[in-house]
């Protein structure tokens, strides 16, 4: 497996100088987000030029971008924004076509129109599935129009939170243009607080064959709740995740839920 990271942990360097502080500490790819580059996450344009210094970066620090964030609420329900995020998108999954980059994320959103990330109580409606499906629809046209893999992640705050839901999107849409990206964190719940490997390792044998990227974050998990972590400072079995994963996946591990003062000790932690 490739260890990398979110590159929006070193935004606050110029690209090239941020990968090659990401090559220096061992890594050798990232999670690329357009923040790294002074835009918005989904940025409306993205210039030749811009797309010029994300290629030289990444080859001038020997850092590969295995996948690029396109995340926003696949929910959304104001129409003017909708639209808007249909263009962005869409830029954003040129941008990837044109840097060579075989993945976007994006995430399977929520009714929740003020934050994504959170839950709303008609997530698993009939109509938030309708809804998804309709959002999906559209953007794996322009996913197939460009040759790129959309890799969406369970998470308990949206429409897909269990490797269930994820088996049942797939099995939907039936397309080789979507994929999953496999984060431990957000499969485990409260209830699995007694066997977290347990259920990773059920997880796992669920989505095998569907992952395309996995991530690497931590967390503090009780019988109460979940507090996220910095990688190496929570109660997840990290290096069993890891042991397990490795059987069932080759590809990158993406690092995230950190910040760069924590790099140090979570790769000490892993290696």
């Amino acid at each position: 497996m490739k260890l990398g990271i979110f590159s929006k942990v070193y935004s606050n360097y110029e690209l090239e100088i941020a990968l090659h502080k990401i090559k220096a500490q061992g890594m050798s790819t990232v999670q690329f987000n357009f923040a790294n580059v002074g835009l918005a996450s989904l940025p409306k344009e993205i210039s030749q030029e811009i797309i010029l210094q994300i290629k030289e970066a990444s080859i001038n620090s020997g850092v590969s971008i295995a996948v690029i964030s396109g995340t926003f609420n696949t929910l959304e329900l104001n129409e003017e924004k909708k639209v808007e995020n249909q263009q962005c998108f869409k830029t954003v999954v040129e941008a990837a076509a044109a840097l060579a980059v075989p993945y976007v994320s994006i995430s399977t959103g929520s009714l929740n129109q003020e934050n994504f990330w959170s839950p709303h109580p008609d997530n698993h409606s009939v109509r938030a599935w309708s809804l998804l499906r309709n959002s999906l629809t559209w953007m794996l046209n322009i996913a197939e129009d460009n040759q790129v893999t959309l890799v969406f992640e369970p998470e308990q705050a949206n429409v897909v939170s269990t490797a269930e839901d994820a088996l049942r999107l797939l099995r939907d849409l039936d397309t080789p243009y979507l994929k999953v990206l496999y984060d431990a964190v957000n499969l485990v719940t409260p209830q699995d607080h007694k066997n977290l490997l347990g259920k990773i390792s059920k997880t796992l044998t669920v989505l095998k064959e569907h992952i395309a990227i996995a991530h690497c974050k931590d967390a503090f998990v009780t019988e109460e709740k979940i507090t996220f972590a910095p990688v190496g400072k929570g109660n997840l079995p990290l290096k069993e995740y890891l042991n397990e994963l490795s059987k069932v996946y080759d590809g990158p591990v993406i690092m995230h839920g950190l910040a760069e003062d924590d790099v140090a000790h979570a790769l000490n932690y892993i290696n």
